[in-house]
């Protein structure tokens, strides 16, 4: 696939998608950072971009090793994808552990997802029966690689 990169080069072709399922551990989160670093790295991408990404990316696993399986009797699988699509990069989150309703344990908490908004131009959310799927998006479409608004 090729895409504009976030210097506006449309010559740029992308790696192919990354897909790495893990245990939903918080030992594991470190590693998937890593990963998702090298995998933005072949890019050229610009070092505060890559940082911004691998940041909000982090603050999902998190969540998701902190939250989607609390009630489960075992670990559950968490799953990070990123991909090029058209001029924006999308990483997703996913679990297959159950969506945790906000309680009175929560209190004080609950900023990661304004964390991402900040850091990211899109996050999505959707929950059911089979798990939790986070998306962040970031457009790459001008110098910045945020979109004007």
């Amino acid at each position: 696939m090729t895409t504009p990169d976030a210097a506006g080069d449309d010559d740029t072709a992308w790696p192919e998608p990354l897909r790495v399922s893990v245990p939903a551990r918080a030992d594991h989160v470190r590693t998937l950072r890593h990963r998702l670093s090298a995998w933005l790295g072949e890019d050229h991408l610009d070092a505060d971009l890559v940082e911004d990404l691998v940041m909000a990316t982090s603050e999902a696993l998190e969540n998701c090793c902190d939250h989607a399986f609390v009630s489960a009797s075992s670990v559950g699988t968490m799953t990070l994808t990123a991909r090029a699509v058209d001029d924006a990069l999308v990483i997703t989150v996913g679990d297959d552990g159950i969506w945790q309703a906000p309680g009175r344990e929560t209190t004080g908490r609950g900023r990661g997802l304004a964390m991402m908004r900040q850091l990211v131009d899109d996050v999505a959310v959707e929950s059911g029966p089979g798990g939790t799927e986070l998306a962040l998006t970031r457009y790459l479409h001008h110098a910045t690689g945020r979109p004007q608004h």
